[in-house]
């Protein structure tokens, strides 16, 4: 029999994945079980799920006074597809026959995983984890808080090299006037307080992997020496005349792009071409709007907390300047500051998120063509609908304002309704056949 996945959103936000392979499934609300409905609003009733091998809808039979909504329909013993999102009490569930996106990437033991439930996120996972099988240079771009070491730290885990070190070095902490010694190490009485030989982060990652932060940050005269030991292996410690070998596979990263730093005549363009082998473009928060609530909800779960439905809302409005890091900060503030009793995290509770917070430059790109009321009404509207993910109950929280009132505006901006865009394509298969 195949394997089921069951995806359960709970009142207060938490989701969970559940896989069986045996039918019937009986869910109730016997708080003691790992698979139970954790709705205090349908009392004791029960569900059984009946699914058989080859027949793609999953039967669904509720106990009586229960009700399931599918949508603006409400049903008690019914067929459904998989991958159709259904609501009985407060609690969401859908069913799947694979594991849901975000649940199924395995990282190695010990590593960070960078998580995600995005297409663009599990696209660069899959081609990071490609190159780590190569030799060549990894070069990652992408803004501040992307998670630019955790992957720099799986290109290694991924590798042949993970029995070996991993070295991280920012360059962009480096003092001037030891930057060289960092990278390629001293020998003793090289300057006024070098007491003994110290081997450099080259030589510290030997046959392991050396991750360069912030490598645009990297003096000129630091840029030919780096170029010179990527091109035969060759490392000279300052003050010493010995020339020693190390074998190092280079991961680099900046928050602004070489290229740009290459045209400003900052970064040299040969060890520009040396490094970025293979370029990997990091995608912001904002471009992956679906990693939200699958990040929210893993840093809730770390603290002890759940997240509310309104709560996932308001994180998904926000724009996110800071990325993955300032999602993960402002989930600690907000369940720092909740009672020691207290376990679910409110809308409320991320009050400090202001909308004046996000930069005007993000403000302005994201408002193309506004110039009245009406068009900052139907973009608001708009905008809302895309971050509920076509919910209007989710949009009109979003928005504050009555259910009716979203259906008005709407209404009074020609944005048709669930219904109504069903309605369209039954006519057009029907005008088609």
């Amino acid at each position: 029999m195949k394997t089921l996945y069951l995806s359960i959103r709970d009142p207060g936000g938490h989701q969970r994945h559940l896989k069986t392979s045996e039918y019937p499934i009986v869910l109730g609300t016997d708080f003691g079980k790992k698979d139970a409905l954790r709705d205090p609003s349908l009392g004791s009733e029960s569900m059984i799920i009946e699914h058989h091998e080859g027949r793609n809808p999953i039967l669904l039979i509720l106990e009586p006074g229960l009700m399931a909504r599918v949508g603006d329909l409400k049903l008690q013993a019914f067929e459904i597809p998989f991958g159709t999102p259904i609501r009985i009490g407060d609690t969401e569930l859908c069913f799947r026959e694979e594991a849901p996106r975000g649940e199924t990437q395995q990282f190695p033991d010990g590593v960070a995983g960078w998580h995600t439930a995005s297409e663009e996120g599990s696209t660069l996972l899959s081609a990071v984890r490609r190159s780590a099988s190569t030799r060549l240079s990894i070069y990652l771009s992408g803004e501040t808080g992307t998670g630019k070491e955790v992957l720099a730290r799986l290109v290694h885990a991924w590798s042949d090299r993970a029995s070996r070190p991993f070295v991280p070095l920012n360059c962009g902490a480096l003092a001037l006037s030891l930057a060289e010694s960092e990278l390629f190490g001293h020998v003793k009485g090289a300057f006024t307080g070098a007491v003994r030989d110290r081997p450099g982060a080259l030589l510290q990652a030997h046959g392991g992997t050396l991750f360069l932060d912030e490598v645009g940050d990297l003096p000129p005269e630091l840029q030919v020496k780096l170029l010179r030991f990527l091109e035969n292996g060759e490392i000279r410690p300052v003050g010493s005349e010995r020339v020693l070998h190390a074998d190092v596979r280079i991961v680099c990263a900046t928050h602004k792009p070489l290229k740009a730093l290459v045209e400003e005549g900052k970064f040299r363009q040969d060890l520009y071409f040396r490094l970025a082998s293979i370029p990997v473009q990091i995608p912001s928060l904002r471009q992956r709007p679906e990693d939200v609530r699958l990040l929210a909800e893993r840093f809730a779960t770390g603290f002890g907390k759940h997240l509310s439905e309104e709560a996932i809302l308001r994180l998904r409005a926000h724009s996110w300047p800071g990325n993955v890091r300032e999602l993960r900060h402002a989930i600690e503030r907000a369940a720092g500051l909740l009672g020691p009793f207290e376990t679910l995290i409110q809308a409320e509770d991320f009050d400090f998120l202001a909308p004046e917070a996000d930069s005007r430059a993000d403000f302005e790109v994201s408002l193309p063509g506004i110039t009245s009321l009406k068009d900052m009404e139907k973009w608001m509207l708009l905008r809302s609908l895309k971050i509920a993910n076509g919910n209007r109950s989710d949009a009109a929280r979003v928005l504050g304002v009555a259910r009716s009132t979203l259906f008005e505006m709407m209404k009074r901006h020609g944005i048709p309704g669930t219904r109504a865009i069903e309605r369209a394509r039954f006519q057009m298969m029907a005008e088609s056949s």
